[in-house]
């Protein structure tokens, strides 16, 4: 991906190392194609919908942009991703700023992506106060663990190479924290299945044992009876014949 030192839009610069944080937070996501530059890899807004899916899932269908190398499509995928998520993280675009980014020009999606950037660390930073309100009953300990791991993934964010593809709105954490909740009582109520089932198959081995002892007992204290008649008869005749 191309860099530059300084990027200027509107007299808003983003230089620098400002610059190096955001092709290096680009540069660690996983996108549907390679990145070669920056401002021509951006201009369908298909990179954008598909990094935006990552961070906001429920606002995005990444199905409705398709690549396209015609300036009319490019701005028609920038004005949908606009009005369908940009608007609704309050980062509504301008038209001249679509028609830029469209166009690639030098510098304009550097500043969007700068944007966006704060944005997500800003709900991030929401997500951690929310989460200190929320788990007020769960006492100190508790509260300074959810801080410690949302700290996380905002300095993953700020640092990518230290976690990467960690960082995720508060909406995913509660969605996972729920899916795991269902897991955990799923689990829960297998394993008290199978010791239920342990405990009947337990149950019936010790049946089975003592039907097998009782066929066997009877067998083994008849042939015991035989052959002590047997060995108490043949002295006797033997002794009437002498």
């Amino acid at each position: 991906m191309s860099t530059t030192n300084s990027i200027s839009d509107g007299g808003n610069i983003v230089e620098g190392e400002a610059v190096e944080e955001i092709y290096a937070w680009i540069d660690q996501i996983q996108f549907s194609r390679p990145k070669r530059n920056i401002a021509r890899d951006f201009s369908d807004a298909v990179l954008m919908a598909e990094l935006l899916k990552k961070y906001y899932p429920r606002y995005v269908d990444v199905h409705n942009y398709i690549a396209g190398s015609s300036i009319a499509k490019k701005i028609d995928n920038w004005a949908t991703l606009n009005r369908k998520v940009l608007s609704k993280l309050d980062m509504k675009l301008s038209k001249e700023v679509i028609s830029q980014l469209a166009n690639s020009q030098q510098g304009v999606i550097e500043k969007v992506l700068s944007n966006l950037r704060a944005k997500i660390l800003k709900d991030c930073n929401a997500d951690r106060d929310s989460l200190y309100f929320d788990h007020e009953e769960n006492g100190r300990g508790g509260k300074n663990r959810d801080a410690d791991r949302l700290g996380e993934t905002v300095r993953s964010l700020l640092n990518p190479d230290e976690i990467a593809n960690r960082t995720v709105p508060r909406q995913v954490f509660t969605k996972l924290k729920t899916e795991l909740q269902e897991k955990n009582e799923t689990i829960h109520s297998l394993n008290h299945k199978v010791s239920h089932l342990e405990s009947l198959m337990k149950l019936k081995d010790q049946r089975i044992s003592d039907l097998t002892a009782q066929i066997i007992n009877p067998q083994e204290s008849s042939i015991s009876s035989k052959s002590h008649l047997l060995g108490s008869g043949l002295p006797k005749s033997r002794n009437s014949k002498v």
